[in-house]
Parts: structure tokens; C-alpha cells; sequence
């Protein structure tokens, strides 16, 4: 299991959604995968605004989700789908949830975890 806080998906049963607590609220987060493109996409909806929402964010190796977007209403936490081990370089069906996970990679950003 990883060291860092991860978002753990049912991938026998996908399409799968979570809700998951972030910093500034409260998100549902559901997995697809794509059997012709061989890829995982997600989507992301605030359960207290649904127009706050970005549907269909491809999963790439080391590349934090939603880098490219400046909404205010974004997580802060820095999710990235990795290797820990840095054994892997792509996500398949078979090394996701294995090795590789997505991961809060924002650990040192603020220094304290206990918020003092």
C-alpha cells in the first residue's frame, strides 16, 4: 500500500464513483476505463455545485489531474497518478491499485500535517 493518502476505486466494478472530502469540499470522483483506448478517465463533480465540474480527465502516468485548469473551486491537493517504487511509467488494468495509485503528492507543501 502507498505511503501517501490515495483514492482507492472498485475496478470490478467501473464504472465506480467515490465521494471523497478534499480541503474545500466534497467531490465525486468516478473512473472509467476505456476498453478500445486501453485508458482511465475521471470525472470530478462537487457535490455542493454540480455546474463545478470537469468530466472525462484522462489518467496519465506522473501527471497531476486537472494541471491545466485554474478553476478556484479546484481541490488544492495535488493528485497524480504514481509509483511510489518509481517501478512503473504508464497505468494499465494491471499495475493500477497494484503499484500504482492515485496519490496526494502535496505532502510537503505545508509542512505540518497537524495544521499548527
Amino acid at each position: 500500500m502507498p505511503k501517501r493518502d490515495s483514492i482507492i476505486f472498485d475496478l470490478n466494478n467501473l464504472p465506480d464513483r467515490q465521494e471523497i472530502e478534499f480541503e474545500n469540499g466534497v467531490f465525486d470522483l468516478t473512473l472509467q476505463y476505456n476498453d478500445t483506448s486501453h485508458i482511465f478517465t475521471i470525472d470530478m463533480v462537487s457535490i455542493d455545485d454540480e455546474t463545478h465540474q470537469i468530466l472525462g480527465e484522462p489518467l496519465t502516468y506522473g501527471v497531476p489531474l486537472w494541471y491545466w485548469a485554474s478553476y478556484d473551486w479546484l481541490p488544492p491537493e495535488r493528485l497524480v497518478p504514481m509509483d511510489e517504487a518509481g517501478l512503473q511509467s504508464s497505468i494499465t488494468l494491471g499495475n493500477f491499485q497494484d503499484s500504482t495509485f492515485i496519490l496526494d503528492d502535496s505532502l510537503d507543501e505545508e509542512g505540518d500535517d497537524d495544521g499548527s
